[in-house]
C-alpha cells in the first residue's frame, strides 16, 4: 500500500504499468468519493522512449477535494474474461489536508 499526501485543491498523477496490448486494463474503485476525485489521464501522445512492443503506462489524476483520507484500490483485469480474477492489485491511501 502506498500514501499520496495532497493539499485540498490540488491533484497528484499515478502511473500504473499498462498491459493493455495484451486486453488488461485498470480499473478503480473510491473509497472517500467525497474527499478526492479520480479519472484516467488520456491526454497522453505516444512516447518516443518506447521500445517495440512496449505498452505506455496508464496515468489516473487524483483531484483533492476536501481535508481527510481516502483509499483508491486499483486492479488490472481482461474485461472479457469469465473468472475476472486480477492481474495486479495496487492500493492507494491518499490524505488531503
Amino acid at each position: 500500500m502506498e500514501t499520496i499526501h495532497i493539499n485540498t485543491g490540488k491533484s497528484s498523477t499515478i502511473n500504473l504499468p499498462s498491459l493493455a496490448m495484451a486486453g488488461y486494463v485498470w480499473n478503480f474503485e473510491v473509497e472517500g468519493k467525497e474527499i478526492i476525485s479520480v479519472s484516467e489521464d488520456r491526454s497522453t501522445s505516444l512516447s518516443e522512449n518506447l521500445k517495440a512492443g512496449e505498452s505506455m503506462a496508464e496515468k489516473f489524476i487524483v483531484q483533492a477535494l476536501q481535508p481527510g483520507t481516502a483509499k483508491i484500490v486499483f486492479s488490472q483485469k481482461r474485461s472479457w474474461e469469465q473468472n475476472n480474477t486480477a492481474l495486479s492489485i495496487h492500493i492507494f491511501t491518499v490524505i488531503v489536508s
